[in-house]
């Protein structure tokens, strides 16, 4: 959820404490520092590792009066507080090396090397998923050999890879490494990686979510360290071949290795140019079976060591280390934006006018990067940090179609109508909603993975572009106002008619007859009646005759016109008129 924790060891005036402190998601500040480690024995080399669900495991070696024995404390998910201290590795001989690493399912493997009598032996032990313990000691290394700084990566399938340098014949190493396979509960069988005969140490080891696992280390060729790489492909049980990443002709130190989401491989080292260190990348891109040509990531002139990568879950790459200015050492950095073939300019992040060493980097889901360093003060060390932004992302909002309405996004930002794009940060899953106006509807998404007529939900790994497609509904049909022409009948005193009409509404009719007046003929109202219908059928009318009619009447037969009329509930008026006689009345 992008809360960083730090830790380090540190003196209270008379042995050394391991300590912690956190950012929570959302803030800005770290808190407080927290003990970890007991009062009155000293502890050192702490590692720190973060479960998907929060929960954090910070480990040690601690003084118990006779050894160092591996420790640990865990802030369990949703805890604001470390637990005790538990002790990892048995008394009787000191444990030193730790490391630590969490699984995507929270199962948390602490691995060290412990000596026995001259020699030692690799170690790790396993806190299950859902567990509150740790298990039983579990041996990797043979006996009677001497061991070094173990380390381990956990792929998101829970298989686990542990690599160590073993000192074969008292003056070389050999990097070996053990897999514990996804679904087992123990450890196969050791292989060498790199070729005996003369050393390879500083061994690393990264995984990628397909499960390919990458170990690099620096070996000796007879006259300088040259760093190599071995991959095990995703699905295989069998590492490839040792390739040579940096080139001869100067030494090499301190491969580290970092893996993209999709499985892009950077590994950064130092270099020697004969007069001080650069530091180095090379990157085997997605889908690629091969490392591409070398970058000098710091500049030349003076020495630049203690280089560290990490990757955000967008791909772009973060590069840190330590760099002389020629009066005393700065932290500087260099990024490899998403999608980039090469790496940006060296930053400075540390102050100058104090040495500023051992720089860590850690990158959350939001692209944010987080650099922790040790300064020197006038009297002693600070721990230092410095933050860049969150990556941002633009999601784009198009409308389509011949119809109209709005798209509303969660979290707030797109209001379209209004606002068509907006920026979100690396990670965010934003929900997009349509609402149709009046008269139209929303006919479903496209882009960026969207489909159908529900919510679209998007997740900002880049930018992003959606389209909302609205049509125009069609008009509906208008009721018919079809009817057949009425029949009339005359009585004594009104007209009498019979309507047939389709449908409600409303039926009106109007009588009239004409008369010469000074040479003009004008129309006089005979009669007129109107009346509702419900429903389809016949509605019957009367029309009273006026007295003026039925007094003329009374002296001739009439010729009258009757127009009777039909609006439809919601339709148009349609009109029917027909001549009638109304005979003289004697």
């Amino acid at each position: 959820d992008g809360a960083t924790t730090v830790v380090w060891s540190r003196s209270n005036g008379v042995n050394n404490i391991v300590q912690a402190s956190t950012r929570p998601a959302g803030s800005v500040t770290f808190g407080a520092a927290v003990n970890l480690s007991a009062l009155g024995q000293s502890a050192y080399s702490p590692q720190v590792a973060v479960g998907v669900d929060g929960a954090t495991t910070v480990v040690w070696n601690g003084w118990d009066g006779s050894n160092y024995i591996i420790q640990a404390s865990t802030r369990p998910a949703g805890s604001v507080t470390f637990g005790a201290a538990v002790n990892l590795s048995a008394p009787g001989q000191s444990a030193y090396s730790q490391q630590v690493a969490v699984g995507v399912d929270g199962a948390t493997t602490v691995v060290w090397s412990r000596i026995s009598g001259v020699t030692g032996i690799v170690q790790a032990t396993t806190r299950a998923a859902g567990s509150g313990t740790f298990g039983a000691v579990e041996d990797l290394s043979a006996a009677g050999q001497y061991v070094d700084n173990p380390q381990v990566a956990v792929g998101v399938d829970g298989a686990t890879t542990v690599v160590w340098p073993r000192r074969n014949d008292g003056s070389s190493f050999t990097v070996q490494a053990s897999t514990r396979p996804a679904g087992s509960v123990t450890f196969g069988a050791v292989v060498n990686l790199s070729a005996e005969g003369e050393s390879a140490v500083r061994q690393q080891v990264a995984v990628g979510v397909d499960g390919a696992t990458t170990v690099v280390w620096q070996r000796w060729d007879g006259s300088i360290y040259i760093v190599q790489a071995r991959t095990r492909p995703a699905g295989s049980g069998t590492f490839g071949g040792a390739v040579n990443l940096s080139a001869p002709g100067g030494t090499a130190y301190d491969p580290q290795v970092a893996v993209a989401v999709d499985g892009a491989t950077t590994v950064v080292w130092q270099r020697s140019n004969g007069s001080n260190s650069i530091v180095q990348a090379s990157t085997r891109p997605a889908g690629s079976g091969t490392f591409d040509a070398v970058e000098n990531l710091s500049a030349e002139g003076e020495s630049a060591v203690r280089q560290q990568v990490a990757v955000a879950v967008d791909g772009a790459t973060t590069v840190v280390w330590s760099r002389s200015n020629g009066v005393n050492s700065i932290v500087q950095a260099s990024t490899r934006p998403a999608g980039s073939g090469t790496f940006g300019g060296a930053v400075d992040l540390s102050a100058a006018g104090q040495n500023a060493t051992d720089p860590q980097v850690a990158v959350g889901v939001d692209g944010a990067a987080t650099v922790v360093w040790e300064r020197d003060g006038p009297t002693y060390s600070r721990i230092q940090e410095s933050t860049s932004g969150a990556t941002m992302y633009s999601l784009t909002l198009t409308r389509s179609g011949a119809g109209s309405g709005s798209v509303s996004s969660i979290p707030t930002g797109i209001d379209c109508g209004l606002v068509c794009s907006y920026s979100f940060s690396l990670s965010t899953s934003v929900t997009l909603t349509a609402s149709p106006a009046a008269g139209s509807a929303f006919t479903g998404w496209s882009g960026s993975g969207c489909s159908g007529t529900s919510t679209c939900t998007v997740t900002m790994l880049g930018a992003r572009a959606v389209t909302a497609q609205f049509t125009a509904n069609a008009p509906p049909p208008k009721p018919s106002n079809v009817f057949p022409t009425p029949t009339v009948k005359v009585g004594a005193s009104a007209l009498v008619s019979s309507v047939r009409v389709p449908g409600p509404g409303t039926v009106t009719q109007i009588v009239t007859r004409s008369v010469k007046k000074k040479s003009k003929t004008v129309k006089i109202t005979v009669c007129k009646t109107g009346k509702k219908a419900t429903k389809a059928g016949t509605v019957k009318l009367t029309c009273k005759l006026s007295s003026a009619t039925r007094a003329a009447l009374r002296k001739r037969s009439l010729r009258v016109s009757v127009k009777t009329t039909f609006t439809p509930t919601g339709g148009l008026p349609a009109s029917k008129t027909q001549a009638v006689t109304l005979k003289r009345k004697r």
